[in-house]
C-alpha cells in the first residue's frame, strides 16, 4: 500500500464545504470535504490520482505516483486554488484548471497551507522600465499641451501624468510584488497606445515613436516577470 497525506486548503475557505472526489487511475476511491488534512490508503500499483471538485464542468487536477513513492510507501500532497487576487479571480474560476495539485517533500508538507497563497515577488535588476515609462510620459505630456486645439489632447495630457506617476513608484524599487507591478505595468502600456489615439501625429514621427518606445517597454517588463525571487509554487519531486 501507499500512503497518500494529503492537505486541503482554499483560499478565504472557498468551496471548503464542497465535496471532492478522489478517483485512482480513473475509478472513484473516496469522497472528501474540501478542507483540512487526510491519510489515505492506496494501491501500491497506483499510476494517477485525480481531485475532481464539482459535478458539472468540474475542476480537475492530477498527480502521479513515481517509482521513489512506491519504494517510499508515501506521498506529501496538497490542493488549493490557482488564486492570483481578487481582481481576476472570477476570470480563473471560469477555468476548469481552478483546483491545482502539487506534490510536496515533508517540510514543504507541514507548512503548506501557509506558504502556498504568500505573494509572489520579483527582482528589478534595473531602473530601466522606469526611465523609459518616464521618457514616454514626458513626450505624450509635451505633445498634449503643444497641442491645444486637438479635444483630445486632454486626456493624453491624463494619460502622461498618471504613467509619470507609475514610473516614479517603481525608480527606486528592486524587489516588487508581481502582481501589482505586472498589473500597472499592463496598464501603462494600454494607455500609451491609446495615447496614440488621442494625439496628431505631429511631425509625422510622433506616433512612431511612441509605439516604438512602448514595444520595447513591453519586451523589458516580460523580462522583468521572469526574475522570480520567491516562488509560491515549489517544483514537483
Amino acid at each position: 500500500m501507499i500512503e497518500l497525506n494529503l492537505k486541503i486548503s482554499f483560499i478565504y475557505g472557498w468551496g471548503s464545504l464542497r465535496n471532492i472526489r478522489v478517483y485512482v487511475d480513473d475509478q472513484l476511491h473516496s469522497k472528501l470535504l474540501a478542507q483540512g488534512e487526510y491519510v489515505i490508503e492506496l494501491p501500491k500499483n497506483t499510476q494517477k490520482i485525480t481531485f475532481k471538485l464539482g459535478m458539472i464542468f468540474p475542476y480537475e487536477t492530477s498527480i502521479f505516483v513515481t517509482a521513489k513513492n512506491r519504494a517510499d510507501k508515501e506521498l506529501f500532497a496538497g490542493l488549493y486554488l490557482h488564486h492570483r487576487g481578487l481582481v481576476q479571480a472570477l476570470y480563473d474560476s471560469l477555468k476548469t484548471d481552478y483546483l491545482r495539485s502539487i506534490k510536496l517533500n515533508p517540510q514543504e508538507y507541514t507548512s503548506f497551507q501557509t506558504d502556498i497563497y504568500r505573494p509572489e515577488f520579483i527582482v528589478l535588476e534595473n531602473n530601466k522600465t522606469s526611465i523609459l515609462t518616464l521618457l514616454v510620459s514626458l513626450i505624450i505630456l509635451l505633445f498634449s499641451i503643444i497641442q491645444q486645439e486637438n479635444e483630445l489632447a486632454p486626456l493624453a495630457f491624463m494619460i502622461g501624468l498618471s504613467s509619470s506617476i507609475t514610473s516614479l513608484v517603481y525608480f527606486n524599487e528592486r524587489k516588487v510584488g508581481k502582481i501589482t507591478y505586472k498589473s500597472r505595468m499592463i496598464a501603462t502600456v494600454i494607455l500609451f497606445v491609446l495615447a496614440v489615439l488621442f494625439l496628431e501625429n505631429s511631425f509625422h514621427f510622433l506616433h512612431g515613436i511612441i509605439l516604438m518606445f512602448t514595444i520595447l517597454l513591453s519586451f523589458l517588463i516580460v523580462k522583468n516577470l521572469k526574475n522570480k525571487e520567491v516562488l509560491v509554487h515549489t517544483e514537483e519531486l
